[in-house]
């Protein structure tokens, strides 16, 4: 395997040519090659929960829209705004921390680190435990049920009840079961990538390998056993005594339920437009890792823009091949029923039924239905591994610029990985996993306007990239069309179709309670970590002041890879 250490490059002629920083590289390796980095936003953008969630809710909710083409509409603009602006940036400054390191260079240093602190408090103290909770609250579950339900073998049912129910233990009563999985999970890749991210790098392959293939078993029954969902749905109803595949439809209508046969509507198109955008806006992580990618010239269009076309693709395979399986009208009354009379369908264990039960009704093969229940389990829990190496990275940038103190970025010279920050993350990812478990509020909270906020942030910063920071922008390529860089173009569509989304998440009372974009909860968490990152980004400038430092000057130059 071809290793790089990540070094100093000679300042590009935007910047002073001092030496503001304590060490001139930052000791991580130049190891993740252009799959990596594309399986990487591949499970960041999980095409496979994104298509469960987008077929389970979406049609039911806005009836004339078209989710094929939300989906091609979603992905052509994500593709050639935001991502094409993360590419442009990752290929002329690669750099730990990433969209950090672009905005506080091209546009202030106290915004890109709010944006940031915003992003790596999200990620630290709530997705790093929430994925590993999600995993085992929702992806378990609903496999181990749809095993049970399918083949008839009760067990499974149990398993999955046993899991999500409450033990008392040393007089503690909770969910001990996902309390133990959940640190262990958390634990287990933790120590994947302290150990040496080449390791890592391997295990993602694999995982992904039979992640991916839960995917094409579900496309292959979807598209070469679809005349037999009929029967299939009618001896799972008979057996677990749940509404009959005519009758799914009759039921809606007599629910409340409109929009059978509803005609083309551009608008509803446009709302299924945030569930498209769970997929595909999700593709940047690549780019907090900048420093440890081979060629990022080259990989982070291959990994990002590419990523985003690719997942796209197949995001709009299995809508197709579901649609085609069961019919529209069908697929919209169920989606109705699950949103709004869930009872009425009276599902096994309270499953969703969403894509991975219909598939998995159209085989008896055990084997199968565990390739596809480990693959959704796969698919949920791989954002632990993915969320702990963007939140380490925010973490190494900072303390290069001297905003967090240097040891929590500190970088192991046995195994280059900064062993302190990802020790940090188990113990808030921790923290994260029982406040999940134990506060029913914390469940609740929505990112999406956060995470909104700081990508229109980002795509500002592009549209100015070139006029801030020429030497930088041509050193990475300097692409232009009619004349004008294209990382302006992007970043100006990135600002309208976000804003755009923005406005459809806070104004639309079905997109908002969905997402919980505007939930007491999600604004307060919102609003309090901004704050606290205004106190802290001034306290750090202050500590740093008082020991004769001028962590000003820092942000004059590009940091160490």
């Amino acid at each position: 395997m071809e290793v790089e250490m990540a070094q100093s490059n000679s300042l590009p002629s935007d910047f002073g040519g001092g030496d503001n920083f304590t060490r001139n590289s930052t000791g991580l390796v130049r190891e993740v090659s252009r799959w990596d980095a594309l399986i990487m936003n591949t499970l960041g953008m999980n095409v496979a929960l994104g298509a469960v969630f987008l077929l389970l809710q979406a049609p039911g909710n806005f009836p004339g829209g078209n989710m094929l083409l939300a989906i091609l509409i979603g992905t052509l603009v994500m593709a050639f705004t935001l991502l094409w602006v993360y590419a442009e940036f990752s290929a002329a400054m690669p750099r730990s921390g990433g969209d950090y390191v672009f905005v506080s260079r091209t546009l202030h240093p106290m915004l890109g680190f709010l944006m940031s602190w915003s992003q790596g408090m999200w990620l630290t103290f709530f997705w790093i435990g929430f994925n590993a909770w999600f995993a085992l609250i929702f992806a378990v579950p609903t496999a181990f049920t749809t095993i049970g339900a399918v083949t008839g073998q009760t067990g499974w049912i149990s398993a999955a009840a046993s899991l999500l129910g409450k033990q008392t233990f040393l007089g503690v009563t909770t969910q001990w079961w996902v309390l133990v999985f959940g640190t262990l999970i958390t634990v287990a890749f933790a120590l994947l990538l302290i150990y040496g991210s080449q390791v890592y790098w391997r295990v993602q392959k694999w995982l992904f390998g039979i992640a991916g293939l839960s995917i094409l078993v579900m496309a292959f029954l979807l598209v070469f056993k679809s005349g037999n969902v009929a029967d299939a749905w009618n001896k799972f109803a008979m057996a677990n005594k749940s509404l009959a595949f005519d009758d799914v439809v009759t039921t809606a209508q007599a629910s409340g339920f409109t929009g059978i046969g509803a005609s083309f509507s551009i608008t509803s198109t446009i709302l299924m437009m945030p569930w498209v955008f769970f997929v595909v806006g999700y593709a940047q992580g690549s780019a907090q890792i900048g420093g440890e990618v081979k060629r990022a010239s080259k990989t982070q269009y291959f990994a990002m823009v590419g990523g985003v076309l690719i997942n796209g693709s197949v995001l709009a395979a299995i809508v197709w091949a579901y649609q085609s399986a069961v019919g529209q009208d069908w697929a919209r009354s169920l989606s109705f029923l699950s949103n709004n009379a869930a009872d009425k369908l009276n599902m096994p264990g309270g499953i969703p039924a969403g894509v991975n039960l219909i598939t998995s009704l159209l085989t008896g093969s055990v084997p199968l239905l565990i390739i596809m229940g480990v693959g959704l389990l796969l698919w949920a829990v791989m954002g632990t591994p993915l969320s702990m190496l963007q939140a380490t990275r925010y973490m190494l940038a900072w303390s290069l610029d001297g905003a967090v103190p240097k040891k929590l970025g500190h970088v192991n010279e046995k195994t280059h990985t900064p062993v302190n920050a990802i020790i940090f993350c188990i113990i808030t990812g921790e923290v994260a996993l029982m406040a999940l478990i134990n506060l029913p509020n914390a469940s609740l909270l929505g990112a999406l306007l956060a995470q909104i906020m700081a990508f229109i942030v980002v795509s500002i910063a592009g549209i100015f990239f070139p006029y801030r920071l020429k030497s930088v922008w041509e050193g990475g390529g300097g692409r232009r069309l009619f004349g004008i860089p294209t990382v302006t173009l992007a970043g100006m569509g990135g600002v309208v179709a976000l804003g755009g989304l923005m406005i459809m998440f806070i104004t639309n009372s079905t997109i908002n309670a969905t997402f919980a974009v505007t939930r007491r909860i999600s604004l307060q968490f919102m609003i309090g970590v901004i704050v606290i990152g205004i106190i802290w980004y001034f306290a750090a400038a202050a500590v740093n002041k008082s020991k004769g430092i001028d962590v000003t000057l820092a942000y004059k130059e590009i940091p160490p890879e």
